[in-house]
């Protein structure tokens, strides 16, 4: 079995892609693989589902659709431990047994990353991370709703925005500053508000000779973000364009990486030195 939840919630047997029944039960099966082996009550199924404001049946339907998946999930071919869904005295547990779910797969690989960073092993960190932003095809079980479902899914593309901004880091802290132009570009495109792919933007074209490109990057930014939200740039971001301005030679060999949350974003290190990252978040 195998089970998607980065893009469209997907289960697939072998080569056949599962019929996974209504939206609902479709939700239901999402926060059950997100709660691995954890009981989950009626109760907070309902929460997860519905919110306070839920239907007279949503028990059930809760019922209903257990019922259905574990028509789904349970009878495989033989080959290998199955997946199990039962009641556990305090709520519905999951176990899926051998089979490979791409979120925790992904996780994995972003925390072992993470880990091959803080120790400065930055070749392995890169091949990590990339490993994971590869597996990242969409939103987390993108369609569905639910309350948690919405809390779950911001939460992700936080933490796959942070572990990609460690991604770039590395890429200028190993000298790589042209390959990592176009993909910051990208980012920076899709995620325009999100400074840090700009501050990293910015030195990977001063450090590949395309010094100007940097300063009109930053200009077109700060005129949208003046004209659609009434504000300045953060001074980080403010600070790197007037060091661009007077062109410091201690672009050229300042860390790129945050020492940690607060971190100003000039401090100055050698090349390839590697501080301690920022801790990761309740899945790291």
């Amino acid at each position: 079995m195998r089970f998607r939840l980065l893009g469209p919630l997907q289960v697939n047997r072998g080569a056949k892609t599962l019929e996974l029944g209504p939206p609902k039960q479709r939700a239901l099966l999402a926060v059950l693989l997100l709660r691995p082996g954890l009981e989950t009550g009626v109760d907070q199924l309902i929460e997860s589902l519905w919110g306070e404001d839920y239907p007279a049946y949503a028990k059930n339907l809760i019922q209903k659709s257990v019922s259905g998946l574990r028509g789904l999930l349970t009878a495989l071919d033989g080959d290998g431990p199955g997946v199990t869904l039962e009641w556990s005295g305090g709520g519905y547990r999951m176990d899926v047994g051998a089979s490979e779910v791409d979120l925790y797969t992904y996780e994995q690989l972003a925390a072992a990353g993470i880990a091959a960073a803080r120790k400065g092993e930055i070749m392995q960190a890169v091949k990590l991370l990339e490993e994971a932003r590869t597996m990242s095809t969409g939103p987390l079980v993108e369609g569905l709703e639910g309350p948690m479902l919405d809390r779950e899914r911001l939460y992700r593309q936080e933490r796959f925005l942070a572990d990609m901004e460690v991604r770039a880091e590395l890429e200028l802290e190993l000298g790589r500053h042209r390959n990592a132009v176009p993909y910051l570009h990208y980012a920076v495109h899709k995620y325009p508000l999100r400074e840090r792919f700009l501050w990293l933007l910015m030195l990977a074209l001063y450090r590949s000779d395309r010094g100007n490109e940097a300063l009109t990057t930053y200009a077109v930014q700060r005129a949208r973000v003046v004209g659609e939200l009434g504000v300045e740039p953060g001074p980080a971001l403010r600070a790197l364009h007037a060091r661009l301005l007077l062109q410091d030679p201690q672009l050229m060999v300042m860390s790129a990486l945050r020492q940690d949350s607060g971190a100003a974003e000039d401090e100055i290190a050698t090349p390839m030195a590697i501080p301690p990252l920022a801790r990761r978040g309740p899945f790291g």
